[in-house]
């Protein structure tokens, strides 16, 4: 819903851009304090910068611009709980408020050159910073993160935005990127200790296989075959998590071949089961056929089983006892170029430092 304000569009133009002018240098040292505030935390630039929005807001009550006032006032009144230490400053609340400033500066320009600004995004703005300042304390941090996905995205609603902190950012669910939703998918799963263990011991193994290919799969096609293919993984009631079977593998194409994009990982999935010699499923390929990368996927699930069904043993003796058996599968399952890599990995990274 626009406002339109009469008595501040009845100002003369020389007084409404002397008053848009000092505003606009207000927020710049605001925007300046956040920089400075990256560095270290100190209590004069907090200050300067609580006073910088109190002059935003001193601004807009000069020209009767009410709207805008509430906007600041709720913002002036978080950085006066930072100033008094109520509230510890988190450089998210810097980021936080940059959001807040540079949004009312835009709706300010707006209204100088229509006479309108847009209501609703003012009073989300009002919504928004109260729902930050209202949180609980181990959750005001949290809530702010979302709160600037929130307005970046434009909807300015924090229960459509999730804090993913195991890959350390905010998104929301209806503007996600396909892999932001699969990594969140992951580490959700990954609740589960058994999944989060081998998810751990498998992916390292696979990107570092991968990257040692000739002809190695997209980064990103191969990361949303491990994840898929981990997502449909069974695990028994006692916690170890199975080998990788077919029917996974067909299960995680299906998924991710029904999604726009993500061929390369459905076929990646699809391969993972076929064996060198050819006795593998369900197309039953062989040789050069196989895609490498979906060897690459097969010997990781394969080596993360064997890590975990043996999780009580020492380090060299479960590491040492898997490397044998994946290599009593040259040339048979795996190529044995493939095993000569993965034995040169073994020898140079994992024998020297506990990966696992």
């Amino acid at each position: 819903m626009d406002i339109v304000c009469n008595a501040f569009s009845e100002l003369e133009n020389e007084v409404k851009q002397e008053f848009f002018e000092d505003v606009v240098t207000a927020i710049r040292d605001i925007n300046d304090c956040v920089s400075e505030l990256q560095e270290s935390v100190n209590e004069n630039v907090i200050d300067r910068m609580f006073r910088a929005i109190h002059t935003v807001k001193g601004n807009c009550n000069m020209v009767f611009l009410e709207a805008f006032v509430n906007a600041t006032h709720r913002l002036e009144d978080l950085f006066s709980a930072i100033r008094s230490k109520e509230i510890d400053y988190h450089s998210v609340y810097g980021r936080f408020a940059i959001q807040i400033v540079n949004l009312i500066e835009l709706q300010l320009r707006v209204l100088i050159e229509t006479d309108r600004a847009n209501g609703d995004i003012l009073e989300k703005l009002n919504e928004i910073i109260d729902e930050v300042q209202s949180a609980k304390a181990d959750q005001q941090v949290i809530t702010a993160e979302k709160a600037i996905t929130a307005i970046k995205d434009g909807h300015f609603t924090t229960s459509m935005v999730i804090q993913d902190s195991d890959n350390g950012h905010a998104f929301s669910f209806m503007d996600a990127t396909d892999m932001e939703f699969f990594e969140y998918l992951s580490s959700q799963h990954q609740q589960n200790r058994s999944h989060f263990q081998f998810y751990e011991v498998c992916s390292v193994l696979a990107n570092k296989l991968n990257n040692m290919l000739t002809a190695s799969a997209d980064e990103q096609q191969f990361h949303a075959a491990i994840i898929f293919l981990h997502l449909v993984q069974k695990v028994e009631p006692d916690g170890i998590v199975n080998e990788m079977s077919v029917q996974q593998c067909i299960m995680a194409s299906g998924l991710l071949s029904r999604m726009a994009g993500w061929s390369e990982a459905a076929e990646l999935c699809l391969q993972a089961m076929e064996f060198h010699n050819g006795n593998g499923a369900p197309k039953s390929l062989a040789g050069a056929d196989i895609l490498p990368a979906a060897q690459v996927l097969a010997l990781s699930f394969d080596f993360a089983f064997q890590i975990l069904a043996a999780i009580d043993q020492p380090y060299k003796q479960k590491l040492f006892a898997a490397v044998k058996n994946i290599n009593t599968k040259k040339d048979t399952q795996y190529k044995a170029k493939l095993i000569q890599r993965f034995n040169q990995l073994i020898k140079a990274e994992y024998l020297n430092e506990k990966m696992f």
